[in-house]
C-alpha cells in the first residue's frame, strides 16, 4: 500500500532502522535534529523515498516552518522522537519534559494525521511487580515514565479532538541491535566480548533488575505490521515475551562469544529497576506480531554488522 508517513526523531536508533526497512513506494518525511550526518546517511543508503528534512521540535516556530515545506497532512507517523535516557531524566526533569512532551505538543498542533504511533516506554509500569499490561493501574515516580505515560494521554487526547485520526500507543521493552548508541548495554556486550574477547563485565546495580528487548530487526517489523494493520485506538505492550535479569543476559552474550570464567563487577544503582514483565499476547493477537530472531542469533548478527562498520575498539 502507497503511504505518506512521517517520522520525528528518524535519525535515532530505531528511526534509521525503520527508514531503511521503509517500501520505496511510500513517501516518508524523516524529521532530525541534531545528527548533521543523516541527509548524507539517507543518500548514502540510496533510500529514494525518503526526505530527510532537519527541525528542532522544541522550537514551535520552527515545528511550524517544518509544516510549511512538507505539508500538514500525513496518512500516518511514527513518533520517535523523545529524550531515551532514564537516569539523564532524573538529573534533569524539565529538560526530559520538552524533549518528549512539548516535541509532541508542538507536533500535534501543527500536522494533521490519520494514524499515529507513539513510542512509549515499559518505563510507565515503574514500580509495580509482576506481571503488567495497560489494564493495571500505573502511578509512575521516574521522569523518564512519567512524560512517557503523559504523551500516551495526549494521543488520546489529540484523537478525541479530531487532530489525529486513530493512534496506538506501544509501550516499547526495547530493542538492540545496528546504530544503537554505544553507550547501551548490548552495544557495550558485544563490543567487550566479542571484540576485545575479556570475561569481565561491569554491571551498574545487582544486576537483578530485568531487561526484555528484541533484535531490532524484530522491532520494525513490528512496527510495520502495526502501520499495515486496521486496528487502532489502543494501547498495548511491545516486548519479546522473554525477560531475563541483567546478570543472565551478561552470561548469555559471554557464552555467545566463547568466553568462560566470566566475572561480573557490580557497582552503583540504576534508576530503573524493572521487576515486572509483560506478554507478548496481545501484540501477536491484535498485530499478528511474533518476535522471531533468538537473543544469541541476534548478538551474533550485531556483532557482524559492528566488525564491517569497523566499530570495534582500539586498543
Amino acid at each position: 500500500m502507497t503511504l505518506r508517513l512521517i517520522v520525528p526523531g528518524a535519525s535515532g536508533f530505531i528511526g534509521r532502522n525503520l527508514v531503511l526497512a521503509t517500501p520505496t513506494d511510500w513517501e516518508v518525511v524523516a524529521v532530525y535534529h541534531n545528527s548533521r550526518d543523516f541527509p548524507a546517511w539517507v543518500k548514502q543508503k540510496n533510500l529514494p523515498q525518503v526526505t530527510a528534512a532537519g527541525c528542532d521540535l522544541n522550537d514551535e516556530t520552527a515545528v511550524h516552518e517544518l509544516a510549511r515545506r512538507v505539508g500538514t497532512r500525513f496518512d500516518a507517523c511514527v513518533f520517535l522522537s523523545a529524550n531515551g535516557d532514564p537516569a539523564y531524566s532524573v538529573e534533569h526533569p524539565l529538560l526530559d519534559l520538552q524533549a518528549t512532551v512539548v516535541t509532541l505538543l508542538h507536533f500535534l498542533s501543527h500536522f494533521e494525521i490519520d494514524r499515529l504511533i507513539y513510542f512509549s516506554s515499559g518505563a510507565v509500569y515503574d514500580g509495580l511487580i509482576g506481571p503488567v499490561s495497560p489494564l493495571v493501574t500505573v502511578s509512575p515516580r521516574l521522569p523518564y515514565a512519567i512524560t512517557h505515560l503523559a504523551c500516551e494521554h495526549y494521543a488520546q487526547a489529540f484523537t478525541h479532538w479530531g487532530r489525529v485520526g486513530h493512534y496506538v500507543n506501544l509501550r516499547f521493552f526495547g530493542a538492540y541491535g545496528p546504530f544503537e548508541p554505544p553507550r547501551k548495554l548490548y552495544t557495550r556486550l558485544v563490543r567487550r566480548f566479542a571484540f576485545e574477547r575479556v570475561p569481565h563485565f561491569t554491571v551498574r546495580g545487582d544486576g537483578r533488575n530485568h531487561i526484555d528487548a528484541m533484535y531490532v530487526e524484530d522491532a520494525i517489523r513490528g512496527v510495520l505490521a502495526v502501520l499495515e494493520n486496521d486496528r487502532w485506538n489502543l494501547t498495548v505492550d511491545f516486548c519479546s515475551g522473554a525477560p531475563m535479569t541483567i546478570n543472565e543476559l551478561v552470561e548469555i552474550a559471554a557464552r555467545t562469544f566463547g568466553l568462560s570464567d566470566l566475572k561480573i563487577e557490580h557497582t552503583g544503582q540504576v534508576s530503573e529497576y524493572i521487576n515486572f514483565s509483560a506478554s507478548k499476547e496481545a501484540v501477536a493477537q491484535q498485530f499478528h506480531f511474533r518476535p522471531q530472531i533468538p537473543l544469541e542469533e541476534g548478538l551474533q548478527r550485531f556483532a557482524e554488522f559492528m566488525s564491517r562498520r569497523e566499530e570495534a575498539p582500539h586498543g
